[in-house]
């Protein structure tokens, strides 16, 4: 069977397995989940939650308890006014406003007794509003009326309670959360604990293109239906071809175990949190749409291209149109070859980013650059390197300019403890065919860059689920890649320039916060002239781009790109973004030596589009006028 014909999942469950998926040429690791000979790397998901006592408070993530009594309120009267010249005077205007909501005089307490509601000045804030404190607190209603109140006087700036604001670092009750490293860790975690105040993925839909799922209590009540989209019977292993029907049965070949890949990605990406059980998924109130396309020995790149399409919303025939299109994909899956020799692959990304969809895939285990590799090396894609719990790049990832941004995928290395070169999530007990749940339920800890994958999935969904929180309109795939490379956590040990992982890595509280912000309309990295920016970096694709203001009066404008490995192109508009089919000139020469010059440029800015026809790497930009 030809190697380009098949597609392996980014992993397999022990050394034979990983000698006999060579072909496939790309792995993942586990830490002997199925035999639980390793305690540290397979626990009972029903076992670390027995008898642990719940006693957590449940609030929201990202809201605070909603206050019931309000005894203190600011208030700002308007420069020259005579409740702002006097304590006495304010306290009248204040209580004469009492007095017309019905709030003012005496009210049954609790306890039977009653009092005359009193007022005390409390001081003057540096932005202007006097505190003031009543001697009873408040309801909501009764609150509304004072304001409404005191709003109604035109000498009165602003009036609104002193609120009382809570903690809002939202921490899981689930028992195994100290597992996971790989969200809590203070340099190398994607910090996700800060991400969940914000956001938690609600509403998003993340298809996981793998070997299907399994039932597990920690991950049913986020499942969205699927699809099977494996024809061979040999492959699927499960007695048919395509259906409805994506649980995992198993992938093992020979005499091996199964791995269960899918559920333990799916976990990465949505497990059910809070819950009291097991662990935390990155966007745990997000639902993961499982998608069947791996099975015994891999999977075809036609049934995963057909799987890309239906999941991003398209049609496919003979199979029912998705009724929850996703917004992210998540492949942890490729193969060996670039994916200019995968057009199949290629077209179908394009349709699902050209639906608006997000695709995030792992970049591989074979300690290669990640070029020769598909999906990994397509146009569009968000292609993920992984790190250990040190911050280094894990040794068996793929590296290069098409990896787009690091996370954590463990290394089996480096740890201070066991667990830490573990990337936790949920898997089963069974080895070949599954246990069912919840007897067969585990958590299982694994590594390779199909774990590191789901952790940006997981992030996309987050950061889609924050924008239209915040008002604002879903963000493009585009725009999407730009905020995770741009919000990263640097690395805590470099990567050689040969072995490059992209800018850092992900940091999921910067990217959701980068997702609720207005993005500018005047985009693109100033350059000063006859200063060149040094070191870009990019895939297939990519466009990065720059503006320079040029003064009145030049004779020429020289806008150029050298140096570094790979191939771009350049495209040059004034005073708008360009693009490959919108622009006013452009040099699109083999390798990096590309260069537009202007003669006597117009006054104003002038913008450059670097864009890669290849994979590119420390290239360097200047403007000279």
């Amino acid at each position: 069977m030809r190697k380009s014909t098949r597609i392996a999942c980014t992993g397999t469950l022990a050394t034979a397995v990983v000698a006999a998926l060579s072909a496939f040429a790309s792995d993942y690791f586990s830490a002997a989940p199925r035999t639980m000979s390793s305690p540290s790397a397979a626990v009972s998901a029903a076992s670390v939650s027995a008898g642990v006592a719940n006693n957590s408070r449940k609030v929201l993530p990202g809201s605070a308890l909603r206050q019931a009594s309000f005894d203190r309120f600011i208030v700002k009267y308007g420069d020259g006014t005579a409740a702002r010249s006097s304590q006495t005077l304010l306290l009248n205007a204040i209580n004469a406003a009492a007095m017309r909501a019905g709030v003012a005089g005496t009210k049954l307490s609790a306890n039977g007794s009653s009092a005359a509601l009193s007022m005390q000045y409390v001081r003057r804030l540096a932005t202007g509003g006097d505190v003031i404190r009543l001697s009873r607190g408040l309801n909501q209603n009764e609150a509304n009326a004072l304001l409404a109140q005191l709003r109604a006087d035109p000498s009165v700036k602003y009036a609104q309670p002193d609120y009382i604001k809570q903690r809002l670092d939202f921490t899981p009750n689930d028992p195994r959360l100290d597992l996971q490293w790989h969200y809590t860790h203070p340099t190398t975690g994607i910090k996700a604990p800060t991400a969940w105040d914000t956001s938690t993925g609600e509403g998003v839909v993340v298809a996981v293109l793998d070997t299907g799922y399994l039932d597990h209590a920690d991950l049913n009540a986020n499942i969205v239906p699927g699809y099977d989209f494996i024809i061979d019977t040999v492959v699927a292993g499960d007695g048919d071809g395509r259906d409805a029907d994506a649980h995992d049965p198993g992938d093992w070949e020979g005499g091996g175990t199964s791995s269960f890949h899918g559920t333990h990605v799916a976990g990465t990406v949505a497990a059910v949190t809070n819950n009291g059980l097991g662990l935390a998924g990155v966007a745990f109130n997000a639902k993961v749409q499982p998608v069947r396309v791996l099975g015994h020995g891999g999977g075809y790149t036609s049934d995963i291209a057909d799987a890309i399409t239906w999941a991003s919303g398209g049609t496919v025939a003979g199979v029912p149109d998705n009724a929850n299109p996703a917004e992210v994909i998540n492949m942890s899956l490729g193969g060996y070859g670039s994916c200019n020799d995968d057009p199949v692959t290629q077209a179908a990304i394009d349709g699902a980013v050209s639906r608006g969809v997000t695709v995030v895939v792992a970049a591989g285990n074979d300690n290669q650059d990640a070029a020769y590799h598909s999906p990994a090396s397509c146009v569009g894609v968000i292609t993920v390197g992984a790190t250990g719990v040190d911050g280094a790049r894990s040794y068996f990832s793929n590296y290069g300019a098409a990896v787009t941004l690091s996370a954590p995928g463990g290394n089996a290395t480096s740890g201070s403890s066991p667990n830490d070169r573990w990337i936790w999530s949920l898997g089963n007990s069974g080895t070949q065919a599954p246990v069912a749940s919840p007897a067969g339920d585990l958590m299982v800890g694994m590594i390779g860059t199909s774990m590191a994958s789901p952790h940006v999935a997981g992030i996309v969904a987050l950061m889609q689920s924050a924008a239209v929180g915040a008002g604002r309109p879903a963000l493009t795939p585009a725009q999407v890649k730009t905020l995770l490379r741009t919000t990263v956590t640097p690395f805590t040990v470099m990567p050689p320039v040969s072995q490059s992982q992209g800018p850092g890595i992900a940091n999921a509280a910067a990217a959701v916060l980068a997702a609720t912000q207005d993005i500018p309309v005047d985009q693109g990295t100033l350059l000063d002239n006859r200063i060149a920016i040094t070191g870009q970096t990019g895939a297939t694709g990519d466009a990065l781009l720059y503006k320079i203001v040029v003064p009145a009066g030049r004779t020429s404008l020289n806008l150029r790109t050298y140096g570094g490995t790979g191939n771009v192109s350049i495209y040059v508009a004034y005073e708008r973004t360009p693009s490959a089919t919108s622009y006013d000139r452009k040099s699109a020469k083999a390798g990096n030596s590309e260069a537009v010059v202007i003669t006597n440029p117009a006054a104003g800015t002038y913008y450059l589009s670097v864009v890669g026809e290849s994979p590119f790497a420390n290239v360097s930009v200047m403007g000279l006028y």
